[in-house]
C-alpha cells in the first residue's frame, strides 16, 4: 500500500508543502528515503525504525521506500520524522485510517518515540496556512512562543503514541500550553510578547533598556 503524508519543507525561511509518500514491500528488512535528503533525514530511518520497536509495531520482513516529493528539492534536519513514522504505519496497514491533506506533521523522534522540537519549527509553522493546512502536530517548544493562527489548529503531542491515538480517535485531549494573550485595544505600546523569536535581540535591548547594569 502506498500511504501520503503532508508535512512542511522549508527553503530559506520560506515554507513549502512536502508530501512524504511510503511504499512497503515483502522483502529484506530495510527502509530507503529518496527525494534529496540530507545525512540528517537519512538518519531518520533508524530512529522511526526503533521508535516503532518501542511502541511494539515490527518492520521484520519489509522493505521500505520513502519519497520526500518535492523530489528536486533538497531536504534537511530531523523535521521529517513524525510525518515518515506516520506513513510507515500507514503503508503497513498498522493504522486503518484516512488522514486528510490538510493535516500537517512535523518533529524529530526520540529512540522511544517521544516527539521533540527541532530548528526551524516556527517558520514552517507560520508558512502552515498559507499552504492550506487546518491542522498541525509538531511537539512543544518552551524557547519557542504560543502561536494562535486563525483558521490553523495547533496541536502540540510529545510522543508518537499520542498522535496516533489522536488520530484514531483514541486517548483524552493533547498537551496544551497557557499562552498569555495581549489585547490590543487596551495598549497602544508594542510589548515583547508580540515580537516572535529574536531571542538575542531583545536580551540586548532589555540589557540596554536597564542602563547596561547586566554586563
Amino acid at each position: 500500500m502506498c500511504a501520503k503524508v503532508t508535512s512542511i519543507g522549508l527553503k530559506g525561511m520560506e515554507g513549502y508543502r512536502l508530501n512524504v509518500e511510503v511504499k512497503t514491500f515483502v522483502g529484506n528488512d530495510s527502509i530507503r528515503i529518496v527525494g534529496l535528503p540530507d545525512a540528517a533525514v537519512k538518519e531518520s530511518k533508524e530512529r522511526i525504525s526503533a521508535a516503532l520497536r518501542s511502541l511494539g509495531y515490527t518492520i521484520n520482513g519489509q522493505r521500505i521506500i520513502i519519497n520526500l516529493s518535492p523530489s528536486e528539492q533538497k531536504k534537511s534536519g530531523p523535521m521529517f520524522d513524525l510525518p515518515m513514522a506516520i506513513g510507515v504505519l500507514l503503508s503497513l496497514k498498522e493504522m486503518v485510517i484516512s488522514i486528510p491533506e490538510n493535516y500537517g506533521f512535523i518533529g524529530a523522534l526520540s529512540l522511544d518515540g517521544a516527539i521533540v522540537p527541532v530548528e526551524g519549527m516556527l517558520p514552517a509553522v507560520l508558512s502552515a496556512k498559507k499552504l492550506g493546512i487546518k491542522r498541525l502536530y509538531m511537539p512543544y517548544d518552551e524557547k519557542q512562543p504560543i502561536l494562535e493562527i486563525e483558521g490553523l489548529e495547533i496541536i502540540y503531542t510529545s510522543s508518537l503514541r499520542e498522535v496516533i491515538e489522536n488520530l484514531e480517535g483514541r486517548g483524552g485531549a493533547l498537551f496544551t500550553p497557557k499562552t498569555d494573550k495581549i489585547d490590543s485595544h487596551q495598549s497602544n505600546y508594542i510589548d515583547f510578547q508580540q515580537v516572535i523569536g529574536h531571542w538575542d535581540t531583545k536580551k540586548a535591548m532589555e540589557v540596554a533598556a536597564a542602563g547596561n547594569t547586566m554586563c
